[in-house]
Order: structure tokens, then sequence, then C-alpha cells
């Protein structure tokens, strides 16, 4: 006998996960029966029964007196430290939710889905029938003022036409917030999820769910894109007024931010003394972090302390107390990284784009990438560190599909910068994955046009790679196929 719920997948017990007998003949434990979206239909056939009280719905006493008998202990936990085997544990159990909740939730939402339907194809026939009426009249010559009985219908057509807009609409963007503060947002496009998606808009917006997005709050691609969820991601950018003698006014800026928006996720531009200050307070809940000008290791100091950063522009001072990096983080754009923070990109398991540039330390070797994610790197070249940064790509090479070498010139000129062999060094990294390679010029040495040099030499490096690779100059944006 299975001696699980087919809805949270629970081995039975005597106690919260008591199994129940429905009228239809199927069994659920008592957690189960408990959750309120059940509404009185079986979760599994979707069987309507009539009970005053769930709790009143009888135990399944074969399915005890078989507990019983085979005296199954309670469900326990492994208890290890092996965080592979803790994981896989997470997992499995948020697994089972995930498909109790799809189990209960779905059939609410097809039949939600159904009633939005009707609603429609009932307003669509009082607005029909009012613009038949309507016509006629106009026909008879009656041309007076309309009655109140036209009134609803008008404003019926009003809703037909906002949901007609809804339902086209270019884009979509969806955002859902954790209880910790992280969010999740998407856009899509019309088709497949795209079109679901539109569809479950209109429900909400019957609920009084849904409203237009404020002016004030910026949208991506513009005023046709829909908004469901909290408020969109909020940026604080600061700017001259936001400092006096060079020093950043905190208290000024904390005051000042907008009371009807959540603190900023994004902050960009920041510079001045006492950029840490602000950090204290509002490191907690950034996301995205864009600095100006070189930062001092204090401020980095509280960069490290934001849990929930995920994108990091910077440019560090002269400095070598400058301390880790947050290992969190899936972009970063760091300028004059040192040592201890180049060491650090290792154990960055989410990051999937970087851009690392002046660096002056020790050469260093890199082991190959355990996490397989990197999709975009920016590297700079010099003579000195090109075995650094060779190595940094060798070990993102099986994910990268971009890559960018900054200060790369196509003569000699007696500087540092000229790399006749670039091309081969390149293809020896191993970069199967590779889509395209973006050529940046040094200020002192740039590309205008389309020169001879710039050709032959994005001509070379591409003769050396066997996929379809595209190697493009930055500065005259033609790629060499």
């Amino acid at each position: 006998m299975d001696l699980k719920c087919d809805i949270c997948f629970l081995k039975f017990d005597l106690d919260a996960h008591r199994p129940k007998n429905l009228p239809c003949g199927h069994t659920i434990c008592k957690e189960c029966v408990e959750n309120p979206s059940l509404g009185k239909k079986c979760p599994t056939c979707r069987k309507a029964f009539k009970i005053r009280r769930l709790e009143d719905l009888p135990d399944s006493f074969i399915t005890i007196r078989h507990l019983e008998n085979e005296d199954v202990p309670p469900r326990k936990k492994p208890r290890t430290e092996d965080p592979e085997l803790q994981q896989l544990q997470r997992g499995a159990d948020a697994g089972r939710k995930v498909v109790e909740m799809l189990r209960l939730v779905v059939p609410l939402a097809v039949e939600s889905l159904n009633r939005q339907l009707e609603s429609s194809v009932a307003q669509l026939g009082q607005v029909e029938e009012a613009l038949e009426r309507r016509v006629q009249r106009e026909a008879a010559g009656d041309v007076g003022t309309p009655s109140d009985a036209v009134e609803e219908p008008l404003q019926l057509a009003e809703q037909l036409e906002a949901s007609h807009r809804l339902l086209t609409s270019t884009k979509c963007t969806v955002a859902a917030e954790e209880e910790g503060g992280c969010a999740w947002t998407a856009s899509v496009q019309p088709g497949g999820c795209g079109d679901i998606l539109r569809v479950l808009l209109l429900r909400l917006r019957a609920d009084g769910q849904l409203g237009k997005v404020d002016d004030a709050i910026a949208v991506p691609d513009g005023p046709a894109a829909a908004h469901v969820g909290p408020p969109l991601i909020s940026v604080l950018t600061i700017n001259d007024n936001h400092l006096h003698d060079g020093r950043l006014k905190v208290s000024d800026i904390l005051r000042d931010i907008p009371k009807q928006w959540h603190t900023p996720r994004s902050l960009k531009n920041l510079k001045g003394v006492g950029s840490e200050g602000l950090l204290r307070v509002m490191g907690a809940h950034l996301e995205e972090l864009v600095t100006s000008g070189d930062v001092q290791p204090s401020v980095m100091e509280e960069v490290r302390k934001m849990p929930g950063l995920r994108r990091l522009s910077v440019k560090c001072a002269n400095d070598e107390g400058h301390p880790d990096l947050p290992l969190q983080l899936e972009e970063l754009i760091i300028n004059k990284i040192t040592e201890k923070q180049l060491r650090c990109l290792e154990y960055m398991p989410r990051l999937r784009s970087l851009g690392v540039y002046n660096y002056h330390g020790p050469n260093l070797t890199f082991p190959t990438s355990q996490h397989g994610r990197l999709l975009w790197l920016g590297v700079c070249f010099d003579t000195d560190h090109k075995p650094t940064m060779l190595s940094l790509i060798r070990a993102h090479a099986s994910s990268l599909q971009e890559l960018r070498v900054r200060l790369c010139t196509f003569s000699a000129d007696g500087n540092s910068y000229h790399f006749p062999d670039l091309g081969q060094e390149l293809a020896g990294c191993g970069l199967l994955a590779l889509r395209r390679l973006v050529l940046v010029r040094p200020v002192n040495n740039p590309c205008t046009g389309q020169s001879p040099e710039c050709v032959l030499q994005r001509r070379t490096i591409r003769s050396e790679f066997t996929t379809s690779v595209d190697v493009v100059c930055k500065s005259c944006h033609t790629p060499e196929f």
C-alpha cells in the first residue's frame, strides 16, 4: 500500500499527516485537508463534496491500521553536515510543497479564468445591444441626450477597450518580492507564456488588484509595458545637489527619498566623503551599486557586508587595504582590482558577467571554474599582466559567449598594448562557446573607420577560430566574418 499523501507526497502518520477519506474515495492527509485552498473539492478528481466542516471527514481506518501494524516511524530529516545532501533535502522538501500548491491552485486558476471569459462575453453582449439601440435611434433621427440606460454600457465599453490594450501590450514585466527583500523580475513578449500572463492580468484587474503604474516610476520600454506585483526596482542617483564641499549629505538624502517608494534597491553615481555612512543605512536593501570616482577601502568594507547586492560597478582607490568582494554577485565591473579581490572571483558561483580592468599585481593562475555560469567577460590587456588575463579567460572558457579585450592596438609603435599573436593565444584558451570577440582600442591609438590595419588584424584573429565567431572593433562596430 502506498502510505504517502497524493498531494504533499509526505508519509502518513498518526498526527499532522493523519490519513483522511474524502467522499469520492481518495485519501489525503489531515494537513492538506485543512488547507483553505481545498475549497470543498477533491484536489485529485475535483469532485465537490458537501460537509459542514472539513475536520469532520472520517479517518482512513485501513491506512491507519496498516500504519499501526507496520509501526512506521515518523519521518526524519537526515542528520548530516554534508552541504550537498542538505541542499538535496531542502530541494526535495520545497518540491513537495510546490507540487502541493500547484495541484490546489491550477484548478482554481482555470475556474477563475473561465469566470473571466463568461464575464467578458456578458459585457460584450450588453455593449452590442446598446450599440444596436443607439444606431436605431440615430437612424430614426433621435439625437437627444443619452439616457441613463446607456451609461453602464458606456462604462463597460471603456473596460473592454482597456482589456484589449492589456492583452495586446508589447511587453509585460512581472516582479515578485521575497520576504527577505530579494526580488525576481521577468519581461515576456506576446506568445506562449506571455499570452497566459496577459489573461491572468485581466483577472487581477477585474478583482481590483491591478492598476496602471505611476508615471513617476520608470517602466522599461515605455508606458505600454504592463506591470503586476510589487513596485519596480527604484533607483537613487547621487548628483551635485547631494554634496556639500565634497561631503555626502546623508541625512538630507534619506529624508528626501519619496515616501511612496520602498527603500531604493539601486544606488548609482555614488561619490563623496561619507559614502560609507549612506551604505551603512541603505546597504541591506540594495541590489545594484554603481560608484563614481575612486572608492576608498572604508566604502568597500560596507560593500562587502551588503547581503542582497547582485550588481556592482566600482573603481577602487590605489590602496592594498581593500577587503574581499561579496561572493553572491551576479554582475561585476571593477577597475584597479587588487590581488586579493581577484582571488575572490574563484568563489562567486552566480557570476555571469565580469569586467576586470587595470590590474597591477603579480601574475596569477586560475583553476578551471567549477560553476560554468560566466557568459560575458571584459579584460584589460598589457604585456606585463597578459598571463593573468589569459588564465582568467581559460578558467571560464567553457561558458564564455562574449569576450571584450581592452587596450588592443593594431600597430606596434613601441607600446605595451600590441599583441601580434592575440588570435593564437585566445584560440588556445579553448573558447568553444564563444560567439563574439570585441576589440577595444586605447585612446592614444584609436581606430577611425575601416582602416586596413584594423581589417587585417580582425581577419587574422578570426582565422584562428573554427566556430562562427564575430570579431568586432568597438570603434568601427564592424564584424569580421
